[in-house]
């Protein structure tokens, strides 16, 4: 019975073994431990077996050999044990950490087995029932049970480090081990520790090391998971390389190829034989390609764009190819991972010859665009979005009737972030929707706490962002919040960009309508910065158009820039519109704009963005001087 059980254990050990070598593997950490870890298992069920042959026959063969072959499979078990040890340690250390435990736990498993060495062991045998007992059969299971205790221990430690499907496998591996050897250990007739073995080799390959997971199903190149594992381990390892990033100009070409699998596995053939190429497919349906070191990529690279002038079945496509010459400009995988995703939304950077090579300066950019990106989540987290209002003049009442809410972000020493530090980065992340959110929020707190209507302020102009406007329920989000306040919607202005495209207009205008239909009234900001302005004048229903500062400026500055200006403000003023004009700092171009018919003023001339107790204060100030 044990013999057929260690049999049908080897016959399992034995075709996972020949599946696993004979698939193609990139030589992640933790593939080379389990296929360690596999043959371990193998030569220690095979010794198992020849034991049980040992002890039978022998009275037939010399005792120095049957000694050997019971204290070799019992050295076996042990590796066996340690080998789990060793395989979860690639998922938890790194670096010199990594080779400090393997090191100290393969010199625990030596000192066992010279330990066997000279310890007694005896035999044995009655009828079918064959084992082996003393003092080297106990501490094969002392040190056994100590490194299949300490890894299941490490597992469920350190589980926040390692993948939770992983932490699962290696959990259920471990513990029909142990169960295993406690029972052969209270029963010395039952030979399950083997036989356990190779349930858990069973269980470890099909929850975390088959093979084909590692693959795109499509393809057959390496996937995206695999990318940025075998690329942790190049930086563990210290280990420079190069590596690019082919993807197609034209989306709707890359869209036709990736649903073609005949002209992708053809793909993924020639990329494959490239010389040091390693090749996975990404999430976002591009190739990234490793390569050993720059002479490979550049030899690949000269490859792979002359084969790309030719079709592929008929079809031809443009790349465009993100290169990245030394690993060593670049501190981590992740951070290869973010440069490849953010410069493939930069392709415009790309001159004639179709390649981007990611220079330091570029890798400096990328890397401070991730600290404000981290500055403005953190200050969302912890509340540090602020709300500045800068105060708008009316040139017929001559006083200051609305304000515009401006965000700002408190920094962690007190200090505050100017506007153009973080907006362009909220803005490229989708973060500005967040700041955008809680800006509007604060602004109407801040009109219901400091009852600003009883100080002449109509209303306040909040910002939406492009992405704002494309959201299908902003209407009632905005709705829900004016009415947590208590506000009256019509003390809020919303600005809307004339950057935004054709296809958002549906949503934005469905939005205005709802809340136009509630009582807020909306502006066109920034007139004059965008593509398509007058049509937004035609289009949308804003009751107030504003000049870009820059259009404010050229006025002064331009003949042209005056004509376009006076052109413009006859324009809107026949539409029967109101108008603000940004930028303006100076007396003589608040009298100026005053003639030229525009009704509200807003600039440094007046005031800068103020924070809420001193917009405040300024607004009493100026009402006291007025005798209001």
């Amino acid at each position: 019975m044990n013999i057929q059980m260690q049999l049908a254990g080897l016959g399992v050990v034995f075709f996972l073994l020949c599946f696993y070598v004979s698939r193609k593997s990139v030589g992640l950490y933790t593939e080379v431990f389990f296929r360690r870890t596999m043959v371990v298992t193998l030569i220690n069920v095979s010794m198992d077996m020849m034991s049980i042959v040992a002890i039978t026959n022998r009275d037939s063969i010399p005792a120095i050999v049957c000694m050997m072959i019971c204290k070799i499979y019992l050295m076996s078990l042990m590796w066996t044990g340690c080998c789990g040890l060793l395989y979860i340690c690639q998922d938890i250390y790194t670096g010199a950490t990594r080779k400090r435990s393997l090191a100290i736990f393969a010199t625990i498993a030596v000192i066992g087995n010279l330990l066997l060495l000279v310890l007694p062991i005896y035999y044995y045998k009655n009828g079918n029932i064959v084992y082996t007992y003393g003092a080297c059969v106990f501490s094969t299971y002392i040190f056994c049970l100590s490194f299949v205790i300490l890894t299941l221990v490490m597992a469920l430690v350190h589980r926040k480090r390692m993948n939770g499907k992983r932490v699962r496998a290696v959990v259920m591996w471990i513990t029909v081990w142990l169960l295993a050897a406690i029972v052969q250990f209270f029963n010395n007739q039952l030979l399950l520790v083997g036989y356990a073995s190779c349930i858990g080799m069973m269980i470890l390959f099909f929850e975390l090391e088959n093979p084909e997971a590692a693959l795109d199903r499509e393809t057959g190149a390496y996937n995206s998971h695999v990318f940025l594992k075998y690329m942790h381990q190049l930086f563990d390892k210290k280990t420079t390389f190069s590596a690019m990033q082919i993807c197609l100009e034209q989306r709707e070409s890359a869209m036709e190829l990736f649903g073609n699998e005949t002209q992708l596995v053809k793909m993924v053939k020639f990329l494959s034989q490239l010389e040091g190429a390693r090749v996975f497919k990404s999430v976002e349906q591009e190739f990234n390609i490793i390569f050993d070191n720059e002479e490979q990529l550049e030899s690949g690279l000269q490859q792979i764009e002359e084969r790309f002038r030719e079709d592929w079945n008929g079809v031809c496509y443009d790349p465009i190819y993100i290169v990245l010459r030394d690993s060593s400009l670049v501190k981590t995988a992740q951070e290869v991972l973010l440069l490849f995703r953010y410069y493939n939304q930069r392709l415009d950077l790309v001159k004639e010859n179709k390649c981007m090579y990611l220079t330091e300066e570029m890798i400096l950019e990328r890397r401070e665009f991730r600290e404000v990106e981290k500055v403005i989540t953190d200050a969302l987290a912890e509340d540090r979005i602020e709300v500045f209002f800068q105060p708008i003049y009316s040139t017929k009442e001559k006083r200051f009737v609305m304000a515009e809410a401006l965000a700002r972000i408190r920094s962690v020493d007190g200090s505050i972030l100017a506007p153009g530090y973080f907006i362009p980065v909220a803005e490229a992340t989708g973060l500005i929707d967040y700041i955008g959110e809680r800006v509007f929020e604060k602004t109407c707190q801040f009109i219901k706490e400091e009852r600003t209507w009883e100080l002449g302020i109509d209303y306040f102009g909040v910002n939406l962002s492009v992405k704002q406007c494309e959201s299908h329920n902003l209407a009632q989000r905005y709705k829900r919040i004016i009415q947590k306040y208590d506000v009256e919607p019509c003390m809020i202005n919303l600005e809307v960009t004339e950057s935004m495209s054709i296809q958002m207009r549906t949503a934005l205008l469905n939005n205005m309508e709802q809340l136009i239909d509630y009582g807020v009234t909306f502006s066109l900001d920034d007139f004059g910065n965008g593509e398509s302005n007058l049509n937004y004048i035609v289009d949308m229903p804003v009751e107030v158009v504003k000049f870009d500062r820059d259009m404010t400026k050229a006025y002064f500055e331009k003949e042209k820039g005056k004509l376009v200006l006076q052109t413009a403000t006859r324009m809107i003023l026949d539409m029967d519109l109101k108008i603000v004009s940004e930028g303006v700092e100076t007396e003589e171009q608040l009298l100026e704009m005053e003639q030229l018919g525009v009704h509200y003023i807003q600039g440094f001339y007046f005031s800068k963005p103020l924070p809420g107790k001193e917009f405040i204060a300024f607004i009493e100030e100026t009402m006291y001087k007025q005798g209001m």
